[in-house]
């Protein structure tokens, strides 16, 4: 027996539960509906334990990192002061608390003229003496917060107005980058320098270190900042642009994500409401399935109630971009519509409600459940990711699949149900009342618009209540798949697609950027584009030796110098900066190495006038030894995030080659994780998924032509997607890393609609068969995705990076999609297609749809009501469909 009769029997035996189920469902539809509906209310209910996660770090670094695992390290080891008396400026075991402020002349001028030194100066001054918090009786100001070394507050960038950068810039001699022993590439902006003087700044950034010691302490230091932010917010200058922001302001600004743009969802139910009205609006007064159209938004919309309802009352946190889901769950419903739609147009009308329902689910219920599972199952994927913001993510996704999937059969196919008792009764499809046919109308002189508007009877063929939507689109891609040049064409644009793909590939950039977590009218975006775009990024990276060592020892310091040497060696770092505490403390006069002992002592007395390094060395208990110690290297400017990431893979094989026990840590490295690792882990999650889409489609169509295409175009698809998000300048993110797993569920949905097709319509030819493909399955496949491109479309206007990301790459698995399945995959059949093994697509017997004996079924037949009643027999017997008779034949979609 053939490949495709062997199919078409295990698609038979699939569809027989959905064929049981039909039956219920066409009996009781009014019961199934209400519990639907109340079901999915009640879990909505759960939507009051709802509990957001706006931690920027907890969602988007991987869980379990070697960053953190080193940060738990070096924590263990140094306890950092931020108590007041020597705050620790170099702290690469935790994040500071502070206020950050960019100052930047309006017209875009130099700010190293004494005008705007004293304007920043006054900028200075006045947010020390406005920015209070109430503390009981008292105000609390900077100098009641701040971090202090030497008794004074420790402040980034004021330097600018000392008297000795004052004199400086007047003279034009303002040492760059190292002046007066600090750093000042990290304080300007749009510097520029020659002769080793800076010669010119578009900015300058301030930074207030914050007092984090005690938790009291760190509580009044986060009220500081929200009075900052309040201050700053109305501040204004007449030379000067202000950005600010402050330690918690990614993490605040992100939670306003979470509130997600209301308005566009409601826009977008409108407009998809809409689109299902015209979309199913063929037809006569009695034919029209608009009603039924609006009812798979509807299906849709308490699907998402359910589903998010029952995820938060289990616990799942919801995340920023689980806001995006509404706009895509409403687009996967009207696509499952659409196919059982289809399908309930191709049943006889020559059988019973009852039979037409069964018939439906047995064609329709399977193709659902096919791209159901596949959808789901890229979710479930993706939840096994590392990254939280991508497992809660594909959680909250793959329930809201789920219960899309469910309310399909239980509110859709009731509503279907519902509306072919309604057109058995020739009811009008807005007042539910009987009506009489146009003809009749017009032989009794009615008007032409109360005929038009009042007239109406049941269908009597698939055409006879279709929309333009599904007649028309799809008459143009059969058109030219049939023509030699419409060939040609898919050919070219086929080899432009995956030469396109290869450069994007070859091109595209990793990392995020931080301003891409918030809104472009929130303050921080301001602030981060000015810091990301004119501001070097240099990073200090901590060797920490985790063990106690003999660093009297001439071993013990010849390694130690041979790691910085390595580590400064590297192209990324900084050949001429390093903290090193031993090279120091051996050029001072208290420097002995006659023994242990005496190396220890002499390091404290040289500690006491080096407080910079009093943090680098942890003493045992005793102080007979050291247990702990760390150097540091400077990284040059790395403004990219792939350069981030990398340097902080090689500097951490550098520590793990030293015969020393250290360990590599800055504190950007927790973000870089993700940078190093986003790359990996999507292509792990992407191949996985891939291969199980591979299985559910040998399952779901055990047939060698459907699973070889099924799974080419998954390929195909997935590369374009990597390729093009070069062409939107899209980076490789945990973001887009969602959209790109969930885009393999939906890669399988259209090409498997139209190899299902393909296998199973009438045909003596290739090129009829590819025809008549196109005719059952280019019209759902057509609507399907424009219905998800209008559902995701209102994103495209949004002001958050995340949405608008969304937006691109779910348009481009549509747009990649729709073209495989109604282009390129009907060129392949057309070409190589089997023609030899073609299964005439007939409409089931009775003895098919009732597991009966007998091929004529019996004397009584259920009517609109589900109420038994005498038929003429001929009335019920099916006919096999010809080729000539198409448009009546079983949609296998």
């Amino acid at each position: 027996m053939g490949c495709s009769r062997i199919y078409k029997k295990w698609e038979d035996k699939l569809g027989t539960p959905f064929v049981k189920y039909g039956s219920l469902v066409s009996r009781y539809p009014w019961h199934v509906l209400v519990a639907c509906v109340v079901i999915n209310c009640l879990l909505g209910i759960g939507l009051v334990r709802i509990e957001a996660e706006t931690n920027t770090e907890t969602l988007y670094t991987p869980q379990n990192s070697q960053s953190k695992t080193d940060r738990a390290t070096v924590q263990s080891i140094f306890t950092e002061d931020k108590s007041g008396t020597n705050f620790y400026s170099k702290s690469i075991a935790e994040e500071n608390l502070y206020a950050d402020v960019i100052l930047k002349a309006k017209d875009g001028s130099s700010i190293l003229t004494t005008a705007y030194v004293d304007e920043i100066e006054r900028i200075y001054n006045y947010i020390k003496d406005n920015v209070n918090i109430a503390s009981g009786s008292t105000t609390v100001g900077l100098s009641n917060v701040c971090a202090l070394r030497g008794g004074n507050c420790v402040v980034e960038g004021d330097v600018v107005f000392s008297s000795a950068f004052r004199t400086a810039m007047a003279s034009n001699t303002i040492d760059y980058p190292l002046f007066n022993f600090e750093y000042l590439s990290g304080l300007f902006g749009g510097a520029q320098s020659s002769g080793g003087y800076l010669t010119s700044a578009k900015m300058v950034r301030m930074v207030f270190y914050l007092r984090q010691d005690t938790e009291a302490a760190s509580a009044l230091s986060e009220s500081w900042e929200d009075s900052y932010l309040e201050v700053l917010s109305t501040m204004s200058s007449s030379l000067m642009d202000i950005a600010y922001s402050t330690s918690s302001s990614l993490d605040d600004e992100l939670a306003k994500n979470v509130d997600g743009d209301i308005v566009y969802f409601a826009l977008t139910i409108t407009m998809m409401l809409t689109y299902a009205g015209i979309a199913t609006s063929g037809g006569d007064c009695v034919s029209d399935r608009q009603n039924l159209g609006r009812a798979g938004v509807l299906a849709t919309c308490i699907a998402v109630l359910g589903s998010f309802g029952f995820v938060s009352a289990i616990g799942i946190k919801f995340v920023s971009i689980v806001g995006t889901l509404p706009f895509l769950i409403i687009g996967i419903g009207l696509d499952d519509m659409f196919i059982l739609m289809s399908c309930l147009a191709d049943c006889s009308l020559s059988g019973s409600i009852e039979d037409r329902i069964k018939e439906t689910m047995r064609t329709g219920g399977v193709a659902i459940t096919i791209t159901s599972v596949t959808d789901f199952l890229a979710f479930a994927i993706g939840a096994s990711a590392s990254f939280i913001s991508v497992r809660n993510f594909c959680l909250y996704a793959g329930f809201a699949v789920i219960f899309c999937y469910i309310n399909q059969l239980t509110f859709f196919v009731p509503c279907m149900v519902i509306n072919e008792r309604r057109v058995a009764r020739s009811a009008h499809c807005g007042t539910c009342r009987q009506i009489k046919s146009r003809e009749e109308l017009r032989e009794e002189g009615k008007s032409k618009y109360h005929v038009f508007l009042c007239g109406g009877k049941a269908p009597k063929n698939r055409k006879d209540n279709e929309s333009p939507l599904e007649k028309y689109p799809k008459l143009l891609f059969q058109y030219i798949v049939e023509h030699i040049p419409g060939k040609t064409a898919i050919v070219v644009i086929f080899i432009a697609y995956l030469a396109a793909t290869v450069y994007g590939i070859t091109n595209f950039k990793r990392g995020l950027l931080l301003s891409n977590l918030v809104k472009e009218d929130s303050y921080f975006y301001t602030y981060s584009k000015l810091l990301e775009g004119h501001f070097t990024q240099e990073f200090t990276i901590g060797f920490t030796i985790t063990s106690t060592q003999v660093y009297s020892d001439a071993t013990t310091q010849s390694r130690i110098a041979d790691l910085l040497s390595i580590a400064k060696a590297d192209t990324d770092i900084n050949p001429n900066v390093a903290f090193d505490w031993l090279t120091d403390y051996k050029s001072s006069g208290s420097y002995s190495d006659t023994s242990e002992t005496s190396f220890i002592a002499g390091l404290k007395t040289f500690l006491t006038t080096r407080t910079d390094h009093a943090n680098d060395v942890v003493f045992n208990s005793a102080e007979t030894s050291i247990v702990g110690a760390r150097f540091y290297v400077l990284t040059n400017n790395l403004p990219e995030s792939e350069q981030q990431g990398n340097i902080m893979l090689r500097m951490r094989e550098v520590a793990y080659n030293s015969p020393l026990p250290a360990v590599c840590f800055s504190w950007p490295f927790v973000f870089f994780d993700e940078y190093a690792s986003v790359f990996q882990i999507t292509l792990t999650t992407v191949g996985v998924a891939i291969a199980a889409m591979f299985v559910v489609t040998i399952v779901f169509m055990p047939h060698p032509l459907l699973v070889t295409c099924v799974t080419v175009t998954m390929v195909m698809i997935s590369a374009g997607m990597f390729g093009f998000m070069y062409y939107w300048d899209l980076t490789l993110s945990v973001i887009t890393m969602i959209d790109i797993v969930m885009s393999i569920g939906f890669s399988v949905d259209f090409s498997a609609h139209i190899c299902h097709a393909y296998i199973t319509v009438d045909g003596t030819t290739r090129k009829e068969r590819v025809h008549n493909a196109l005719e059952r399955a280019g019209g759902p496949i057509i609507n399907a995705a424009l219905s998800s491109i209008i559902g995701i479309l209102i994103l495209a206007f949004s002001s958050s990076y995340i949405f608008r990301s969304f937006f691109k790459l779910m348009f481009l698995v549509m747009v990649f999609g729709l073209a495989h399945a109604l282009l390129l995959l009907p060129l392949v059949f057309s070409l190589v297609g089997p023609v030899t093994e073609g299964v005439t697509s007939v409409t089931p017997t009775h003895k098919e749809i009732n597991g009966k004996a007998t091929g004529v079924p019996s004397g009584h037949q259920t009517d609109s009501n589900g109420k038994k009643s005498e038929t003429r027999e001929l009335d019920k017997v099916f006919i096999p469909v010809s080729n000539d008779s198409k448009s009546n034949g079983t949609n296998n979609v």
